[in-house]
């Protein structure tokens, strides 16, 4: 609730409101008393100040849009369990201005909240005072800002390489998917809001190229096939279901000749893009995606990202004595470095595979021992147990 109301006195809503709503009552108290003269002289202009002010009680708050979607309650709630840091750029700027939530949901510029996943792109004018931000149902919204050449860049980095579908089929594909996301406030919080996001485009790509759903073209699949073409489709869009088994026929036939070219996180231009390779691999299956594993390792460093559950799911199918190996390799790392994010992605993998790690069994064992040196601290001597310092604090923190 209070990230809401901060929304909505930052971005000047109220104070607006209240100047219009004062430059109204003394145009209609001017009216009555002026009499016939006012309604000749001032009746026009002050009915055109009446209705504008009308219009800005309307308007949209702090949630532009799909504040209006949404049910304001449920927006109460998700916005009052985040925090936001100031977006930085690729070459390392900070723009206060821009500030992105720490699940990577929401994105609040100039005291407005939109939720990130379900904006289509920001286009800023060239005078940078009006920004229409163009939603993934199809609409659009126009914002006045008197923003600055940061927030432009900020903007542009976060949305504007998103391939421009055209709106009846935004707005198509919205409506074949929004029972997963907009149906009640439980719904709404706790769906994968990139999944949704993913499966959007990967549907709108499906609609905008025409393509049989029984078959990738011929020239298409060269072109996802050859190591020359396909970074611009593999790294900056979501690739349909068939492109990607198009993808994994390649790597069987021997056609793409290095499967592991995808299994690199930082060339994927999104996060939600990385779910291209991710399930590249999954459809390979092993010992085929093996090539990979460091690569999906590297998806569950971070239960916030979009692509953990998908990679773990796949780790998940590798042989059990292989995959314990891996994680205990993991987790010796993760431990010596004070790594605790990743470390709650290997528990979680763990046990996913009812597999209890090393840290866990140590720090069990760890809490029985200080039990029992507790029952019996008048028998047992030289003898201290690790508590606050030792693995036993590190494994409570891997907990999930």
């Amino acid at each position: 609730m209070w990230n809401y109301l901060k929304g909505c006195f930052r971005s000047g809503k109220f104070s607006k409101n209240i100047r219009w709503s004062l430059l109204t009552a003394a145009m209609i108290i001017a009216v009555i008393k002026l009499g016939p003269w006012g309604v000749l002289l001032l009746g026009l202009p002050t009915y055109g100040v009446f209705m504008h002010t009308i219009k800005l009680f309307k308007m949209k708050t702090a949630v532009p849009y799909w504040g209006e979607k949404f049910e304001k309650k449920d927006i109460f709630k998700l916005l009052a369990e985040e925090k936001f840091h100031p977006y930085v750029t690729r070459k390392g700027k900070k723009v206060r201005q821009v500030k992105v939530s720490d699940s990577g949901r929401w994105v609040l510029v100039k005291g407005r909240y939109y939720p990130l996943p379900l904006v289509r792109r920001f286009c800023v004018d060239r005078d940078l005072t009006k920004c229409m931000v163009y939603m993934i149902d199809g609409n659009c919204d126009e914002q006045e800002w008197t923003g600055n050449a940061a927030i432009e860049e900020a903007l542009e980095e976060m949305c504007s390489d998103d391939q421009n579908y055209p709106d009846y089929i935004c707005a198509t594909v919205f409506e074949m998917l929004k029972s997963q996301i907009i149906k009640d406030g439980y719904t709404l919080a706790t769906t994968d809001w990139n999944e949704f996001r993913y499966n959007w485009e990967q549907k709108c790509r499906v609609m905008d190229n025409g393509q049989d759903p029984e078959r990738v073209s011929a020239k298409r699949m060269r072109a996802l096939t050859n190591p020359e073409s396909n970074n611009k489709t593999m790294y900056n869009k979501a690739l349909t279901k068939n492109e990607i088994l198009a993808i994994c026929q390649g790597i069987k036939d021997g056609r793409i000749d290095d499967p592991g070219r995808m299994a690199n996180i930082n060339k994927y231009k999104k996060d939600i893009y990385v779910l291209n390779g991710v399930k590249i691999y999954e459809n390979l299956g092993y010992p085929a995606n093996k090539v990979a594993e460091e690569f999906l390792f590297d998806c569950i460093r971070d239960i916030e990202k979009p692509y953990f559950d998908d990679a773990l799911r796949v780790l998940s199918g590798f042989p059990r004595e292989h995959l314990i190996g891996s994680i205990e390799m993991h987790v010796k790392k993760a431990h010596e470095k004070g790594d605790y994010v990743f470390g709650a992605g290997l528990l979680a993998l763990a046990r996913a595979i009812d597999y209890e790690i090393s840290l866990e069994k140590e720090s069990s064992e760890t809490e029985a021992l200080s039990e029992i040196s507790s029952e019996n601290s008048n028998e047992v001597t030289g003898f201290e147990v690790a508590t606050e310092g030792g693995q036993g604090a590190v494994a409570v923190k891997f907990q999930v």
